[in-house]
């Protein structure tokens, strides 16, 4: 990957940035995101996972992360 794709620039930063406009767009709240290698790890409390694992809300932010490079989208249950 080179430096002017959207994971390295996201890396650099604060990754959760490159989320944020996607969790406004599904009415979430502003999860962090970690990152590990091509892993991006969506921190949300136990009780928020059924609505981020309804498949409309769970097909948008695996299609978000892959856009952004990532191999797997998971959540972190803190």
């Amino acid at each position: 990957m080179g430096l002017d794709d959207p994971l390295s620039r996201a890396s650099e930063t604060d990754p959760a940035a490159a989320w944020m406009p996607v969790f406004q767009s599904l009415g979430l709240p502003a999860y962090r995101v970690r990152v590990e290698g091509r892993i991006a790890s969506i921190i949300a409390p136990h009780e928020d996972f059924a609505r981020l694992l309804d498949p409309a809300v769970r097909s948008v932010l695996v299609k978000h992360g892959k856009a952004l490079g990532y191999l797997f989208v998971t959540l972190d249950m803190g």
